[in-house]
């Protein structure tokens, strides 16, 4: 009858939940989505739904790519970080899950008393102490809260494949930018050489002269800078993928990477909704509410049920026989009186309601603004981009001319070399142009909350230290 009772009053407790009795009732806060980006003219519900499972950097086609970001999703310790506190949540949630279960204790004794004489007694000991209001909104906290911290984890494994995929592309630019520096450094340096014959022959002043070797020397001098960075984004992919200081293996070449139509032509407003921190932001919301149901719950009673149940006996061996039982039973309701530190405690759950709640507006409004900055940003830049490369494309035709005209006596080696040099530079920038082009695209995906969902390995993770995670 006790069970059942209590029973009852539990589901008893759970409807006033809902009712709001002891505690407001969550309601997602309404943001207002934009039905589109500013920068994009049309809109429609696409396949962009699926884009936390989505690996987008497999667009690019290029396997060390993809393995790099497995490898990173495995064995990064930020993420391994992240798994760890969710075991943590996933602890403190099953605490205040199992408080429903009464605790207990069992002891034995023996007693040899000259006037009673010898006897036995075996006792189990339970006791029940629960507010029932209360332990509702403390699981809905400590559930909020766990959700809150998985969400964190995602935040993390978004961040981490964003960093990969950045790193690698810096890599493999900064690769092909010493390349074209190198050979840049060789037309210069033809350039000087020739000037300095053509200054003693006296074609040519000493200001030209010292101008075309303080070019050459601000080039040779970008050469260290160059590979000082080729080393440092080696190093920082190493770190992410938990690994000591060493090369990287390079997959595509950067000219080979396709920087065009890799990223989602429809975008919906309410893809943003799967984003980590979104999530993260409105769960820790819930929480917040919920600890005002917690706070709030105080003033009512805390129910506890205390007894001993067991058997005695004059002899050992008798112990667990009939007519050896014995039961004692006791029943309280604790009511807080004059308290007024409660108030006290729910003006402070509101406050941090209050706080998360606009928390949760601020988290939103960042992330449209960030994605339609992400898309104002690449489609600029691709534009750019595109301009740029005709310019190349123009010192390249400009360059095979003067080499014919040279072939044909009508052009001099210095001027030839001026062409090359000219295309050398017009290079340079069409690359740099492209690698902002290609870290706008893993914003882009970032912002969107691309990927993080690829390849959970939280279930089969291992601590450093042998210890299991699940």
């Amino acid at each position: 009858m006790r069970i059942k009772n209590l029973t009852c009053l539990v589901a008893l407790a759970s409807a006033l939940g809902g009712c709001g009795l002891f505690g407001p009732t969550y309601s997602q806060p309404n943001t207002n989505d934009p039905k589109s980006f500013p920068s994009r003219d049309t809109l429609a519900v696409t396949e962009s739904a699926n884009l936390p499972a989505m690996a987008w950097w497999k667009s690019f086609k290029d396997p060390v790519l993809d393995n790099l970001i497995e490898s990173a999703l495995k064995n990064n310790n930020n993420i391994q970080n992240a798994i760890g506190n969710i075991v943590a949540a996933q602890g403190q949630l099953r605490q205040v899950q199992f408080a429903w279960i009464p605790t207990g204790n069992a002891t034995g004794s023996y007693s040899n008393k000259s006037f009673i004489g010898e006897g036995y007694n075996f006792a189990g000991l339970p006791s029940y102490s629960l507010n029932v209001f209360q332990q509702i909104r403390s699981q809905q906290y400590a559930e909020a809260n766990y959700q809150a911290v998985r969400a964190a984890k995602d935040t993390v494994r978004l961040s981490v494949i964003s960093q990969v995929a950045t790193g690698y592309f810096t890599l493999l630019g900064q690769d092909y930018q010493l390349q074209l520096q190198e050979q840049l450094v060789r037309d210069l340096k033809a350039l000087l050489d020739f000037s300095k014959v053509e200054y003693k022959e006296g074609l040519l002043s000493l200001y030209q002269v010292q101008t075309y070797e303080q070019q050459y020397d601000s080039a040779l001098a970008q050469i260290p800078i160059i590979k000082n960075n080729i080393v440092a984004s080696r190093n920082a992919l190493r770190v992410l993928l938990n690994e000591n200081p060493g090369d990287i293996t390079r997959g595509l070449k950067f000219t080979q990477i396709n920087s065009y139509g890799v990223i989602p032509t429809n975008l919906p407003s309410t893809v943003l909704r799967n984003r980590p921190d979104v999530q993260q932001a409105e769960q820790q919301l819930i929480a917040a509410n919920a600890n005002i149901g917690v706070a709030t719950s105080m003033f009512f009673p805390t129910i506890s049920l205390t007894g001993q149940g067991g058997t005695a006996a004059n002899a050992l061996s008798g112990l667990f026989g009939a007519n050896t039982d014995y039961w004692v039973e006791n029943a309280a309701v604790t009511m807080p009186i004059l308290n007024f530190g409660i108030y006290g405690q729910i003006e402070a759950a509101k406050g941090q309601y209050y706080a998360a709640y606009y928390n949760y507006l601020q988290v939103v409004r960042s992330a449209f603004a960030a994605v339609d900055n992400d898309l104002s940003a690449h489609d600029q830049l691709t534009v750019s981009m595109d301009t740029q490369i005709k310019a190349y494309n123009a010192t390249k035709l400009g360059y095979t001319l003067a080499e014919s005209s040279f072939v044909g006596g009508l052009y001099s080696k210095p001027q030839l070399l001026q062409n090359a040099v000219t295309m050398d530079q017009a290079a340079l920038v069409v690359q740099q142009s492209k690698l902002q082009q290609l870290g706008t695209i893993v914003q882009l995906y970032q912002d969107l909350g691309g990927g993080y969902a690829y390849k959970n390995y939280e279930s089969t993770v291992k601590f450093g230290d042998g210890h299991d995670w699940d």
